[in-house]
């Protein structure tokens, strides 16, 4: 099945940046460049190439004392970047059962990000 048609949810684009939350594949912190959200979904680049043949999770933690959320890679595409070439992926994330289940919105969990805005619906 193809990622666009398990897209069940209304998404927003977004713009900016995550400063104060480390996500994390694994023990290593990467850098994710945001694309879109949904409550259960979100669109980034990270900044390193992801192998196809793996299950993997990314890991969001906050700068409080709030538990980290896990988020699924269920679809990526590798790319370089044109000015540096440097390899990224960019990746389509869905909750985790146990974080859907916890009631987690990414949408209203995210909104209140200082240097990251919401526009229009994609």
């Amino acid at each position: 099945m193809n990622w666009s048609d398990k897209r069940r949810e209304f998404r927003f684009q977004l713009k900016g940046t995550f400063d104060g939350y480390n996500f994390a594949i694994g023990a290593h912190t990467v850098a994710v460049e945001p694309i879109d959200i949904s409550r259960s979904g979100l669109g980034v680049i990270v900044d390193t190439h992801l192998n196809h043949d793996e299950e993997i999770d990314l890991k969001i933690h906050f700068p409080d004392s709030r538990p980290p959320v896990t988020l699924h890679v269920r679809f990526r595409t590798s790319e370089r970047d044109a000015a540096t070439m440097k390899a990224r992926t960019r990746c389509g994330l869905e909750l985790s059962d146990k974080d859907k289940r916890r009631g987690i919105d990414l949408i209203a969990l995210l909104s209140g990000t200082p240097k990251l805005r919401l526009l229009c619906a994609s």
